[in-house]
């Protein structure tokens, strides 16, 4: 999806923050009690992103895996190649 980890994590953030805050809003609760929920709603948004994010990263580093025993089956790397070949 994207290729920097801080782009990603800021992005699921971003999408998960502003939907709970959109169904928050959509609840017409008085100001005076909204930290109640904002507060622990912040804290597992925060918790649910780092682990949608982990299922990412391990998602890549398993294609970068397969990738990579792709390219040692296929043709040499160009560390097999030799120097300047």
């Amino acid at each position: 999806m994207f290729k920097s980890p801080l782009f990603r994590r800021v992005g699921i953030y971003i999408v998960l923050s502003t939907a709970a805050v959109t169904v928050v809003n959509q609840l017409q609760l008085e100001q005076q009690s909204a930290y109640q929920i904002y507060i622990p709603m912040f804290i597992g948004i925060y918790v649910l992103s780092r682990w949608i994010d982990s299922r990412f990263n391990q998602a890549s580093q398993n294609q970068q895996i397969n990738t990579g025993a792709a390219q040692k089956e296929g043709s040499p790397s160009s560390t097999e190649r030799g120097f300047g070949s």
